[in-house]
């Protein structure tokens, strides 16, 4: 007879407002790309905040969620490791170029949809994680992707899903 294992996988998901410049968003994401080397299943969606410029336009104008990914994996690496400028078309066409992807036309409306939830929202600075109630601003630092990153994962879903913790900081 066989036999069953059961295996729980911790699920990561959320909304996240992002801008391509900020380093904050930079830490975010490398965590987030360690959690999902643990075997968790990372569902994060990233939507940029409207001020975005061209790099958002490009994001939008992608439909499939794995150009999505490759594109601001591209966009950040240029902007965070190659230090160029997430604003300037070159960094833009660079990310497209390494994405391996095909930009289309950003849904008619998308922009000011996205203005409005974030105001709905109150997101006022990024990374901002968002599943339901408030949404809430992740600060991370070079230390967020050693240790036991899944722990560190559970914990900030746990004050996202605590209507009553608004924030927690430590110096």
């Amino acid at each position: 007879m066989a036999r069953y294992e059961y295996r729980h996988v911790m699920r990561f998901d959320g909304q996240v407002f992002f801008r391509f410049d900020d380093r904050q968003v930079w830490e975010f994401y490398r965590f987030a790309r360690s959690l999902a080397e643990t075997g968790a299943e990372v569902a994060l969606e990233w939507t940029p905040m409207p001020d975005e410029g061209p790099a958002a336009t490009v994001f939008l104008g992608l439909s499939d969620p794995q150009d999505r990914g490759r594109f601001l994996h591209a966009m950040l690496g240029l902007v965070h490791l190659d230090d160029r400028d997430a604003a300037d078309a070159s960094t833009v066409a660079a990310a497209v170029d390494a994405a391996r992807v095909a930009p289309g036309s950003v849904p008619t409306g998308a922009l000011a949809e996205i203005a409005r939830l974030v105001e709905d929202l109150g997101v006022s600075d990024v990374p901002s994680l968002y599943r339901h109630g408030p949404a809430v601003r992740i600060t991370l630092n070079g230390a967020s992707t050693t240790g036991d990153v899944q722990a560190r994962a559970e914990a900030i879903l746990a004050v996202l899903d605590d209507d009553g913790i608004w924030g927690l900081t430590k110096p």
